[in-house]
C-alpha cells in the first residue's frame, strides 16, 4: 500500500513540473507571442572612387576596396560612375555621391 501511494505522489509530482514552468495565470491554450528582431545595416560610407584609364572602376566603402558586383555589409554595388556609385539592397537602391551636388559658391 504503501509502495502505490509513493509511487502515484512521485507520478503526480513529475506531471505537473512542467506546468510550473508556464504562467499559471495565462488562459488555456495561450502561448507566448514569437518576437521578430529586424537587423537593420547601416548604409556604407563612401570614402572614394579608383577610376584607372583601362580597368573598372573600384570604390572605398567602409575602409574597404570593393568592386561592382560584389556585396559590403548586405549591400551590393551596382554601378560606379567618377562621381557616385549605387548600391542595392533587395529591391532597394541607393545613390551615394562622393561630393555634395548642392554645393553653391558665392562669387
Amino acid at each position: 500500500m504503501v509502495k502505490q501511494f509513493l509511487s502515484l505522489l512521485l507520478l503526480v509530482l513529475f506531471s505537473t513540473a512542467p506546468l510550473a514552468a508556464s504562467d499559471p495565470t495565462a488562459p488555456l491554450g495561450w502561448q507566448t507571442p514569437s518576437v521578430k528582431k529586424t537587423v537593420t545595416q547601416r548604409l556604407p560610407s563612401l570614402e572614394g572612387i579608383i577610376c584607372p584609364e583601362q580597368d573598372q572602376c573600384s570604390v572605398i566603402l567602409n575602409s574597404q576596396v570593393v568592386v561592382p558586383g560584389e556585396v559590403i555589409s548586405g549591400y551590393t554595388l551596382k554601378a560606379v560612375d567618377g562621381e557616385a556609385v549605387i548600391l542595392q539592397r533587395g529591391s532597394r537602391q541607393w545613390r551615394l555621391a562622393l561630393y555634395r551636388e548642392d554645393i553653391t559658391t558665392n562669387e
